[in-house]
């Protein structure tokens, strides 16, 4: 739970009085978290707009229940003394959750920022205008001095893509602000509006006029915007150009991301500039998850664009850069992953163990979890393509697998919400799940649990009307992941080939449209692997379960054993498990395998996705 949300509860449950009212200053229960933050304390919620609504709702609701009753009440309501008397009444704004930083200023900000203000705590009271560059400092790392003082267009344009695409959005106080600053440079692009859609279609123009032309009203060769137009590149916000072979080689390297000379060439045009844009994430990522689950989209993209490249050496240089990301992924698994199962999943779930938690603070009255089996991030780029295509949308973000990232575990924790039993195995995910959706108050009759597959199909008609939670499972994808024996290139055809013959996409849509909000994840992902040797007798012993990335033993002297036998594997350890974290196997030596139970983090980053309602 965010801190703002503890704090605002401790000011308004009392400890004598069953029900509330709350005078919502500032529309904060507007946030969906603050909504199911007290439903999951056992509150029933009433929003009223009148203080005739507010006492209409307490005499014929509220007076006489046994549940526990919240009243959000307009934001100037002051109850009579009769209902006084019975009720705990509070008038709450942002003024008494932060009340060193003006409250006008951070009124309308994300629920995200929100989090992330309740700790970064001001030494001292601050005027609007020292919000707002607090605000910008603190939340979008843009350097108001250096902003307001230089008016070079470039740097505010750029602090326009900061606050706009690359964090999460801005609130009125700080649009107008942009506003501001903004418009003796680029009045136009104010006078539509500072939006996200106006934003980037404005650069493509730019950008357009600087490959065709050469001019623009940007300097595209300014170091803080040429970083940003990495960004804007490889997340596709914006479109790379078509030129010449003469005017391709007459840009620098890393404007190089934004054009191609023809359409075959064209796929490892776009390679090469994520790369470039890669290398530079790679100097300053840091051990936080959502920088990681940013990456490993690009890292998607370009995974894709490197099997279809038949540039070798373009493809050595793509795979040194990603066996780098791995080495410092490595570093985030034994740093930060641990801590990271106390995080609350109501904003997002880091880790799928929270995926439930995540799915049960959202409004929707009826809800799908589909866990593909196996599914890597670059397939799930495939299957989003797929649903593109078919014009439904989604939102894409990431979760961390349970390491060692075996399915008996990792598939637990999704459907437990909570750490796995590592003694037991996957065949009671069913009743976990249900049991998981029984202690928030679901009834058993409206709780379904599904699995399917290319040969035994997912049918939309056996799911009962009463049902408004589903969990489904497709083993497909690591069926055919264990089966493919010529590579990621032969996974990425069998997955295109899957999405076809599954009617995956088909079923997405009809749960859909039968009302369900549907959540997309995967137990782990999957790498291609080569043997390093096969395991012995000796290295088996003790061996409760093992595969060709992980090993999970009965006690720590065999575990120790195993490594004393073994010092030349570099391995991870957590408890009585060892994993792999290279690209490597336990399998016949140099033998190339497709395979899962290591950190890798083509295994540990899966897609967490939402399609949007």
């Amino acid at each position: 739970m965010s801190n703002w949300i503890d704090k605002y509860k401790k000011l308004v449950i009392s400890s004598h009085k069953q029900h509330i009212i709350i005078a919502d200053q500032d529309s904060l229960f507007e946030y969906e978290e603050l909504q199911q933050a007290f439903e999951n304390d056992g509150f029933k919620l009433i929003t009223c707009k009148t203080a005739l609504a507010v006492r209409l709702a307490f005499e014929l609701q509220v007076k006489e229940a046994s549940d526990k009753y919240l009243i959000i009440a307009p934001s100037n309501y002051f109850p009579l003394p009769d209902i006084e008397m019975l009720v705990h009444f509070q008038a709450l704004g942002l003024t008494k959750l932060f009340p060193n930083l003006d409250a006008k200023a951070i009124k309308g900000l994300s629920f995200n920022a929100l989090c992330l203000l309740s700790n970064i705590k001001p030494y001292e009271e601050l005027s609007h205008d020292k919000t707002l560059k607090f605000l910008l400092e603190n939340l979008y790392n843009v350097d108001f001095d250096t902003l307001t003082n230089s008016k070079a267009k470039e740097r505010i344009l750029n602090a326009l893509i900061t606050v706009l695409l690359e964090k999460n959005g801005i609130n009125e106080p700080l649009t107008k602000f942009h506003s501001t600053i903004t418009k003796p440079y680029f009045p136009a692009l104010v006078t539509k509006g500072l939006t996200k859609i106006n934003l980037v279609n404005f650069i493509q123009e730019q950008w357009q006029s600087f490959v065709d032309k050469g001019n623009s009203e940007l300097d595209f060769n300014e170091s803080l915007l040429n970083k940003s137009l990495g960004y804007l590149f490889a997340f596709e916000y914006l479109k790379p150009v078509q030129v010449s072979p003469k005017k391709y080689e007459s840009f620098a390297k890393p404007l190089k991301i934004g054009i191609f000379v023809d359409q075959q060439g064209h796929n490892d045009n776009e390679l090469e500039g994520l790369m470039e844009y890669l290398k530079q994430q790679l100097e300053i990522i840091e051990d936080i998850a959502d920088q990681w689950f940013k990456i490993i989209q690009i890292m998607a993209n370009a995974k894709l664009k490197y099997l279809l490249s038949e540039n070798e050496e373009l493809k050595g240089n793509y795979q040194r850069i990603e066996n780098s990301f791995n080495i410092r992924f490595q570093r985030f698994v034994d740093n930060t992953y641990g801590s990271l199962f106390s995080l609350s999943g109501v904003r997002k779930p880091v880790v799928v163990s929270r995926i439930l938690e995540h799915i049960n603070a959202k409004p929707a009255k009826k809800k799908a979890l589909l866990v593909i089996d196996g599914m890597n991030y670059w397939q799930w780029n495939i299957l989003g393509k797929a649903l593109s295509n078919a014009e439904i949308n989604f939102t894409s973000n990431a979760s961390l697998a349970f390491i060692p990232t075996i399915t008996v575990w990792s598939r637990q924790a999704i459907f437990k919400g909570d750490k796995p039993d590592l003694s037991a195995d996957n065949s009671k995910e069913a009743k976990l799940f249900e049991i998981y959706w029984l202690n928030q108050g679901v009834p058993s009759f409206q709780i379904d649990f599904k699995k399917f597959s290319i040969n035994d199909p997912f049918a939309i008609e056996s799911i009962t009307p009463d049902t408004t939670i589903l969990g489904l499972v497709c083993n497909d994808l690591d069926d055919i992941m264990h089966g493919s024996i010529l590579g990621n290139g032969q996974l990425k055809t069998s997955t295109e080939q899957w999405i076809v013959k599954s009617k995956i996409v088909n079923t997405i849509s009809t749960l859909k449209a039968k009302g369900f909000q549907v959540y997309i994840t995967a137990d782990h992902g999957n790498i291609e692997a080569t043997g390093l040797k096969n395991l012995t007798l000796k290295d088996k012993l003790g061996a409760l379960s093992r595969g060709k990335r992980h090993l999970h033993f009965t006690n720590e002297t065999l575990l120790d054993s195993f490594m004393e036998l073994n010092t030349n594997i570099e391995v991870g350890k957590k408890g009585l498990s060892l994993y792999l974290k290279k690209q490597e196997a336990f399998s016949t030596e140099n033998s190339q395998v497709i395979t899962h139970g290591g950190s890798h983090l083509w295994e540990v980053i899966v897609p967490f996705i939402s399609i949007n309602e």
